[in-house]
């Protein structure tokens, strides 16, 4: 009988330990570099809208978003060819008439 208890505190001991653990590494607010906000997002459609000219290739396109002045790489550090494709298939359900 008494190992049974000891048994049972271990393991509500283990299960509270391991509840805590994955609690104290979620992250509980917004990172300063979140680059997935609205705000964010808004602001690289901009840039993008700002950087695009007629029949430019989407790498070429990458390629004047990041030498944008308002393009901050610290902020936008996870900003790649994927992201922009995505940023792309976004702003066009917006405005489907926006061309490369």
């Amino acid at each position: 009988m008494k190992i049974e208890w000891i048994m049972m505190a271990a393991f509500i001991g283990g299960l509270g330990l391991g509840l805590w653990k994955v609690y104290a590494f979620i992250p509980n607010k917004p990172l300063a570099d979140d680059d997935t906000t609205p705000e964010s997002i808004a602001l690289l459609e901009r840039i993008m809208v700002e950087s695009n000219q007629e029949g430019i290739s989407e790498e070429e396109l990458y390629a004047h978003m990041l030498k944008h002045p308002e393009f901050d790489s610290q902020h936008f550090w996870r900003f790649n060819e994927n992201r922009l494709k995505q940023l792309i298939t976004h702003y066009r359900l917006k405005e489907p008439n926006f061309r490369l």
